[in-house]
């Protein structure tokens, strides 16, 4: 369960959002073999960002199974670039962070949620529940 929160200093239409939104459930799934339905964006605008940038976002992600350093930095550099193609804005002028956790640490609809890869199982028993 990926949770994406994205922060600028002004909001962002309806187009925008729906197509970043888009772009970071693509990208994350394809580089993590995650379920779309696991991945969560958050829209906030009014706040102070660092010098130069105009969009922040940091996600927390799971660690673990296929999660190792290499995939989280390709993971980092193709969100922050996805975002800076749906947004417009250069590359240098968006941030990105990556905050792995273990699987153990989350939950989603009351279950804990399952290590990277195992999502199949996990949803089989989750949604037949």
């Amino acid at each position: 369960m990926p949770v994406y929160n994205i922060a600028t200093n002004y909001p962002l239409n309806y187009e925008i959002r729906k197509a970043t939104a888009a772009r970071i459930t693509d990208i994350h799934c394809q580089l993590t073999g995650a379920p779309p339905e696991f991945v969560n964006v958050i829209f906030m605008h009014g706040h102070p960002l660092k010098k130069g940038k105009e969009l922040s976002v940091i996600c927390n992600v799971r660690s673990g199974g296929n999660r190792n350093a290499e995939l989280t930095e390709d993971l980092r550099v193709a969100i922050r670039n996805g975002i800076s193609e749906t947004t417009g804005y250069l590359p240098q002028e968006v941030s990105a962070h990556l905050l792995g956790f273990p699987a153990s640490w989350a939950m989603e609809g009351g279950e804990i949620l399952p290590e990277p890869g195992e999502e199949t199982a996990w949803l089989h028993r989750t949604h037949s529940a």
